[in-house]
């Protein structure tokens, strides 16, 4: 059953439906709407052509193991807000270490970035060389594998793909060190710790954590379903500090430092939002929803707003008739103005009003 056929999308924004099987065993219709915006160097928001639903996660290097740059657009359920942030660091002009924010809401987060740096004998650091656009990537903070020994690797779980995991300090010395830095938990700490803005991985922590107990008694009575206690954040891909527990309205102001060549990039984004029905034997029926998804790509100056709605499928699935997104709320002053989407979004809401 193609389920995008039964999906009527009457909103400025990009729409799937997906078949999925919820926590519960329950096959669900999944209805994914996210709307792109364009926020400049000014602050004024403009519609741009709509970025598809992604189905997959994309990944910063395909062709081998790496951090996500874009994820799925098709969890099951995500319970409060992720906040991302993609992009790249932009210093100041003679610097060695320079710093990036983003503020939205009551979120905060804040990491260090510093020019090249190598490591010395005692996991002492060498001075770190001028700084220049840096690319904000898991990649560069904290984390790793250390495979010296194959039968016994040592992996940080909270970023696989990182650098300076060590089981033998001596091992590092020479070698890079990374350049991102979570002031929190910096490299000279007891605990480092990872820095950075993107989506986590599903097996990456604390997310595979979040999965359950996958045990013999789970293989036996229960696979391929989730866990009894899988907690759904297991789905919710952002860093800590990067998750409101509280769902944002979109409406909240953003702050961005350091991710753009101006240094400070602010922009606030309207009330819009869309409203999800569906219709089954010919009863209509609201679906909770809610803002899940932001995904701020900096050096595009791209704003991804997603929110998604299940409807469970009856036994026939042919007796899900429709599944319809309309919108309200506003988008902010302008954004609307010269978009094709605007004009296709008039043209066939005049062809759909009574």
């Amino acid at each position: 059953m193609d389920l995008d056929r039964r999906l009527r999308n009457r909103t400025l924004a990009a729409a799937r439906a997906v078949r999925v099987v919820d926590r519960h065993g329950r096959e669900s219709a999944l209805a994914v709407v996210k709307l792109t915006l364009f926020a400049g160097a000014d602050g004024r928001v403009l519609l741009p052509m709509q970025r598809a639903v992604r189905l997959l996660d994309e990944h910063v290097d395909p062709t081998m193991p790496s951090s996500i740059r874009y994820p799925s657009d098709t969890a099951s359920e995500k319970p409060g807000t992720d906040v991302l942030l993609v992009g790249t660091a932009h210093p100041p002009e003679r610097v060695t270490c320079s710093i990036v924010s983003l503020s939205v809401g009551q979120l905060n987060k804040t990491i260090r970035v510093y020019g090249a740096r190598r490591w010395e004998r005692g996991r002492r650091l060498s001075a770190p060389e001028p700084l220049g656009p840096t690319p904000l990537v898991y990649e560069l903070a904290y984390g790793g594998i250390d495979g010296s020994d194959p039968e016994r690797p040592l992996v940080d779980a909270r970023n696989p793909v990182g650098r300076g995991v060590a089981r033998d300090p001596a091992r590092l010395v020479g070698e890079l060190a990374p350049v991102l830095e979570d002031p929190n938990a910096p490299l000279d700490s007891k605990a480092p710790g990872p820095a950075g803005f993107g989506a986590l991985a599903p097996h990456w922590s604390p997310r595979a954590e979040r999965i359950g107990t996958l045990d013999a008694a789970w293989r036996r009575m229960r696979a391929p379903l989730t866990p009894c206690d899988f907690d759904p954040r297991h789905h919710c891909v952002a860093p800590l500090g990067l998750w409101s527990e509280t769902p944002l309205s979109g409406t909240e102001p953003f702050e961005i430092i350091g991710a753009t060549p101006e240094g400070r990039w602010c922009f606030q984004l309207g009330s819009y939002r869309p409203r999800f029905r569906c219709v089954v034997r010919g009863s209509s029926h609201h679906l909770e929803s809610h803002l899940d998804t932001v995904l701020v790509d900096a050096e595009a100056r791209r704003i991804e707003l997603t929110w998604r709605a299940a409807a469970p499928l009856p036994r026939r699935a042919a007796h899900l008739e429709l599944i319809e997104v309309t919108s309200e709320g506003l988008l902010p002053v302008g954004a609307l103005r010269d978009s094709p989407e605007h004009q296709h979004y008039l043209a066939s809401h005049r062809t759909l009003s009574p």
